[in-house]
């Protein structure tokens, strides 16, 4: 008796491995982004969704913005009304609606250029940021937990 309850005890462990094994999680979307930092004398960031397959909705994405000047400075951004959508894939009325209320299509622009923008997305410093220095631009899928983006762009100039 003793044999049989030790048995099916390990049958319903090795069931239930095996069955946590078989699950997928869900696959990353793919995400081809252009993207452009300058300043002049203000920095803005524009960026232009090359392919992004049937559409990302803005929801079930954060944005990681990493930079540092020659002092060291590192700021981190995420998820929040900025950055500010254009073009395909937007429902506000106005033809522009705020991150997280839209989907990313091809031919979707995302912009970074005004002070509340700015702050948002690169920090309160940003204006430390100067021509040739490097900021990393990172999309997180947050149904996969996969880094979908993942770009170190120069500042440049306007």
């Amino acid at each position: 008796m003793l044999m049989l309850i030790v048995t099916v005890i390990l049958a319903a462990i090795l069931s239930g491995y095996v069955g946590g094994m078989s699950e997928t999680k869900s696959r990353p979307p793919q995400l081809v982004l252009q993207t452009e930092v300058c300043r002049s004398p203000n920095v803005n960031v524009t960026m232009m969704v090359l392919s992004a397959g049937d559409g990302i909705p803005t929801k079930d994405l954060k944005i990681l913005t990493t930079w540092g000047t020659n002092h060291g400075n590192t700021t981190i951004g995420t998820k929040g009304i900025y950055p500010i959508g254009l073009g395909p894939g937007i429902k506000g009325s106005e033809g522009a609606d705020h991150f997280g209320n839209y989907s990313l299509l091809g031919g979707t622009r995302m912009v970074i250029n005004n002070t509340e923008s700015r702050t948002a997305f690169l920090g309160k410093d940003y204006e430390e940021l100067d021509n040739g220095d490097p900021i990393r631009i990172r999309f997180i899928h947050l149904p996969s937990q996969s880094t979908i983006y993942d770009q170190q762009i120069i500042v440049g100039e306007c």
